[in-house]
């Protein structure tokens, strides 16, 4: 009687909700034990995060911290799950200033699975028991980044859609603007963006805090790594180009590699983002 009830609910979320909804549903019943999933071997394991403990922290722009650690060894995150304005971009200074506000004065931990391209801990910036990155989409600092939301756990999921919703709804932050441009649109050089929200939410009750892939750097996670750009760039006949006059996104990377520091304007890692995604 059970599995009818669940399995009614995921396809009545199939009208309304989307591909990435009926999934994150689907996740929630699956609890959050060690190993979830049936009895046919088809089983999904649960991963816990790598955690660092910051001594430092210097904020970027509203998605994106450095981080020292007592070791002295130094990081710099990318807040998983959100995609901040860009700091040029309307409302890019206020993000900025509601993620600092966050970390100031606070214990920061790093919660984090996987890096990026540029060599970022992709992560949860967590700051005296806050985490900074559902904070971000509560105050309308911040859009809940769907292209890259099957790195979080489902429970994060279904709560940072959730706040998003809700931020939209009662005209916070950047949503005070009734047609914002995504940050992903902003940095590919576009004046609008599709604005087709669907406002249904979801409960989050149950779903699993688990990850679906172990940790970089953990026994067996190191595909989970993605590749980083050339570190064997040779910069003996370097040339500085500017953006315009680069063509893609590895030359970007290697560009960078080699000190021409100016094309990353906003100084977060990444190159010419019209050209390099995820920035």
């Amino acid at each position: 009687m059970r599995n009818l009830v669940i399995i009614g609910l995921v396809l009545a979320l199939a009208g309304c909700g989307g591909y990435d909804d009926v999934d994150a549903m689907r996740d929630a019943t699956m609890g959050s034990t060690g190993v979830v999933g049936g009895n046919s071997g088809n089983t999904t394991k649960c991963y816990e995060p790598n955690v660092l403990n910051a001594t430092g922290t210097r904020v970027i722009d509203g998605d994106t911290v450095e981080i020292t650690q007592a070791s002295g060894q130094s990081e710099r995150v990318r807040l998983l799950g959100i995609d901040a304005p860009e700091s040029a971009q309307e409302y890019g200074t206020e993000s900025t200033t509601a993620l600092s506000q966050c970390v100031n004065n606070a214990i920061v931990t790093i919660q984090w699975t996987e890096r990026d391209r540029y060599d970022r801990l992709l992560g949860k910036v967590v700051a005296n028991n806050v985490d900074c990155n559902l904070n971000q989409l509560q105050k309308g600092a911040a859009w809940h980044y769907k292209e890259y939301q099957n790195s979080q756990t489902p429970y994060d999921r279904i709560e940072y859609a959730n706040a998003e919703i809700v931020a939209r709804s009662n005209g916070r932050g950047l949503w005070a603007n009734r047609y914002p441009i995504k940050p992903s649109d902003y940095r590919s050089g576009k004046n609008s963006s599709d604005l087709n929200f669907n406002n249904d939410r979801l409960p989050s009750k149950g779903a699993s805090k688990c990850y679906s892939k172990p940790s970089a750097g953990a026994s067996g996670g190191s595909d989970t790594i993605i590749p980083l750009p050339p570190t064997g760039a040779i910069c003996s006949n370097f040339i500085k180009k500017t953006c315009s006059q680069i063509t893609t996104c590895v030359e970007a990377q290697q560009q960078l590699a080699c000190g021409n520091t100016q094309i990353d304007g906003d100084k977060d890692g990444v190159p010419c983002e019209s050209i390099c995604p995820g920035g």
